[in-house]
């Protein structure tokens, strides 16, 4: 008989988690396996932030995605468990330590959902995380910043490139909300990131608006073995 946990999932499954720690690439977050410096930096980076180079400043994650995070995912996402957040906003945020540092000079968003799919949904699994993460980091909450102007199809199955056409122009930054997010850090949360097309529309468009830097912090990422 599986023994289940306080959030409904099982002590193997607990046990399973792929935590990302150390060594990391300083930009992208994603395991190395090595402590490979670039020639000229003080920092371990990945090939996929030599070749591929974001638009935010850093990311870090809590664990990989695998059927194990997956399933926990699964449970905040679609099946209303939102007890589960909290347990989640802690892993992120013992990953994010170098995040969350500057409490009085940074505030965290969600990526946010378009408005007919947080109809649909009644919430947003991303906002539950930020919420959650600035209890913990004292860090203040700015919900409103970011507005999901186009309702884009999912990206489940997507390449790279398809994936950045779907969210080109999908987001605007909320006027009324700028001038509190000058000269303050900003740190994007969201789920998942898979290829990372989403955060890096969202951080070209937070520069474009003179705001900045942008951080991102996920629970999970797709890590993939090649550059694409």
């Amino acid at each position: 008989m599986q023994v289940l946990d306080q959030v409904g999932l099982c002590i193997d499954c607990w046990g399973n988690i792929k935590f990302i720690s150390n060594p990391i690439c300083d930009v992208t977050g994603t395991p190395l396996p090595f402590n490979a410096l670039a020639e000229g930096t003080e920092a371990a980076l990945s090939l996929e932030a030599l070749h591929n180079p974001p638009e935010y400043i850093k990311a870090r994650i809590a664990v990989k995605f695998d059927d194990n995070s997956r399933k926990l995912i699964h449970k905040l996402k679609y099946q209303d468990q939102h007890h589960i957040a909290p347990q989640m906003a802690k892993m992120m945020v013992r990953a994010a330590t170098d995040l969350l540092e500057d409490v009085d000079n940074s505030i965290i968003c969600p990526v946010p959902l378009h408005h007919w799919r947080y109809v649909t949904r009644r919430f947003n699994q991303a906002d539950l995380l930020a919420k959650e993460i600035s209890k913990l980091s004292g860090i203040d909450y700015a919900p409103k910043l970011i507005k999901r102007k186009l309702s884009t199809k999912t990206q489940v199955g997507l390449t790279r490139k398809e994936r950045q056409s779907n969210v080109r122009n999908a987001f605007t930054i909320t006027e009324k909300f700028k001038e509190t997010a000058k000269n303050k850090a900003i740190i994007l949360v969201d789920d998942v990131i898979t290829t990372g097309a989403t955060v890096d529309e969202i951080a070209k468009n937070l520069t474009k608006a003179g705001l900045g830097p942008v951080y991102i912090m996920a629970f999970a990422k797709v890590i993939r073995t090649k550059v694409i």
